[in-house]
């Protein structure tokens, strides 16, 4: 499914047809279910319909009996028939109705959900570190569910209501048409109220779903660090920040159940006037024999079936204006352009020299990493890139792996720049593994196949050797199959740092990208590190991000980048 692309509205009521037609491609190839709910809707309105006029029929059959004898009970039977199979078949159509729009919602909702996740992995890595992980979590969980709601339940119902009311409308003129315009007073001052309701609502429901991510955003970020957090006592106080956020997103939650309630009060209010009015003038119509006493309560009967879809409409105009804000926060994301992995020349191997040509970056934030930085790595080399905190070294990395993309300059790989290949088979070619320990829950074997799911159990050997973890493996009761903790808690740094150089190995890409591989390993863990770099850097042009000795890594060449007074970073390659 592909969404449609859009064009910024700046008109608030064109929100939700933007959302409905940003979102519509989820319902495609679900035709059938959608004929069949409407078809079940339609009968349910039939059936509304017809279910006073049992009553009304009894009623007045009692009425024009004689009192002098016992009015015919087969009418009274077969009028109590009907006011049993009536219900009857209406709940047997509900039931089947709320069937279908499960089913309905349940594949749009797993499309859109699917799609939607698509689209922000593929986002560049400075879209992701504008927002928070809990955030997005929101967007993606609980305003996808109100997206299901605004596509397809949400206007079944406005369908199935407006259908009730048009439908009692009609027969009510023909019982009465006079009692129809007194009916119909209350109605514009009910619009107006669920207009300006719905409208209130929205905005106190967008504001509402921001705290929420915001309460996400923290509860995700304490539960990854809650290890830091205990080590500095600080449960007490990231708790009460915690706190502070869900209060402000329940006093956001209260604003828009208030406009709800409300809007609600107002409803019953001005829909129980207009059955007042009804009741006065239908009696007063009744006395003089212009109406029956079944046709006034047939014209009840009506009323209240008018009222009953303008009350729930009013309910549903307050889920669909949350729904909208929703929407709204989704397209946000949607809005943003992904990368394209197939955009460029195909790229079957990154042999040749990497040169950078007056390259400059500078994150999101204002912070300038690199300036006016220039130079060339031969290939197949293995390189130690050494200097000062700050000075560009991980960001050479990801500028390489095309995480980033410079603000000025270029690089070059065998002479192609690296911006015209696409950007697919070239990520395909670079093996990365980065400072931070990046393992996945799931077993050894799933997690050194991360970046090659087809590799046969002869390559994972193969790369497990290289990477001198095979002795690791064969400790463990289920070797491969070995189920790690979360984030890989149960392996040594040492182990983890050697999966993850494993898991590279496995890529068989022509450039090795290490950042910091050695950091915060005991002087065995980072000998046995290091042999294992030389192994699968072999034949490889491999860059390793490196604090200290160099003699453990042996490169044949160090990039040293050096802070300059004017702010510039200073390349320098130096043959060991």
């Amino acid at each position: 499914m592909q969404f449609r692309r859009r064009r910024p509205i700046d008109l608030p009521r064109s929100e939700l047809r933007r959302a409905f037609a940003t979102f519509r491609p989820a319902l495609r190839g679900l035709r059938r279910l959608i004929i069949a709910a409407v078809f079940l809707a339609m009968t349910i309105t039939g059936l509304e319909i017809i279910k006073p006029w049992p009553v009304t029929l009894v009623i007045d059959h009692l009425i024009a009996a004689d009192g002098s004898k016992d009015p015919a009970l087969t009418p009274i039977v077969t009028f109590a028939a009907i006011a049993f199979v009536v219900p009857t078949l209406l709940g047997f159509t509900q039931e089947r109705l709320q069937m279908v729009v499960a089913r309905v919602s349940r594949k749009a909702t797993v499309r859109i959900r699917s799609d939607v996740f698509d689209h922000i992995q593929r986002l560049e890595l400075s879209e992701h570190q504008r927002h928070y992980t809990g955030d997005l979590l929101v967007r993606l969980m609980g305003d996808v569910n109100m997206i299901r709601d605004l596509l397809f339940p949400s206007w079944l119902n406005l369908l199935q209501r407006g259908s009730v009311l048009l439908g009692g409308a009609v027969v009510f003129m023909v019982v009465d048409w006079r009692l129809f315009l007194v009916a119909l007073v209350p109605l514009p001052l009910l619009w107006v109220s669920v207009d300006r309701g719905s409208s209130a609502i929205k905005s106190a429901a967008g504001k509402q779903r921001r705290k929420e991510g915001a309460i996400a955003a923290t509860a995700a970020e304490s539960l990854r660090q809650v290890g830091l957090i205990k080590a500095f006592s600080a449960e007490h106080r990231t708790a009460e920040e915690f706190r502070s956020h869900a209060r402000s997103a329940e006093r956001a939650t209260m604003a828009s159940a208030k406009h709800a309630a409300k809007m609600a009060r107002l409803t019953e209010i001005l829909t129980g006037a207009g059955v007042a009015l009804v009741l006065v003038l239908g009696a007063m119509r009744t006395r003089a024999g212009i109406l029956t006493p079944g046709q006034l309560v047939l014209a009840l009967s009506y009323t209240r079936m008018m009222y009953k879809p303008i009350r729930k409409l009013t309910g549903e105009g307050a889920r669909i204006a949350k729904a909208t804000a929703c929407a709204v926060r989704v397209m946000e994301l949607l809005d943003k352009p992904p990368e394209n992995p197939t955009v460029g020349l195909p790229v079957t191997s990154l042999v040749g020299d990497i040169d950078f040509h007056g390259v400059s970056h500078t994150y999101p934030d204002g912070r300038t990493s690199l300036v006016n930085f220039s130079g060339s790595i031969p290939s197949g080399s293995l390189v130690a890139v050494v200097g000062e905190n700050g000075t560009g070294k991980s960001t050479l990395l990801t500028l390489l792996l095309r995480l980033h993309r410079p603000g000025q300059g270029e690089i070059r790989i065998g002479g192609v720049p690296v911006v015209e290949m696409q950007l697919g088979s070239y990520r395909d070619q670079i093996a990365y593994v980065p400072q931070e320990l990046a393992l996945f829950g799931g077993t050894i074997r799933e997690n050194i196949a991360f970046g090659r799911p087809e590799a046969s159990d002869q390559d994972i050997e193969a790369a497990s050797e290289a990477a001198l973890l095979t002795p690791v493996i064969d400790s463990l009761p289920d070797g491969l199959d070995t189920v790690l903790d979360e984030d890989g808690s149960s392996l040594s740094g040492g182990q983890a740092r050697r999966l993850m150089l494993a898991r590279a190995a496995l890529r068989d890409a022509s450039i090795v990208l290490l950042d910091e591989p050695l950091a915060g390993l005991d002087p065995e863990a980072r000998d046995t590190v290091a042999r294992a770099i030389t192994n699968i850097s072999d034949a490889r042009t491999t860059l390793v991000v490196h604090h200290g000795d160099l003699q453990q890594l042996a490169p044949d060449y160090r990039i040293v980048l050096e802070p300059r007074p004017a702010g510039t970073r200073h390349l320098e390659v130096v043959a060991t």
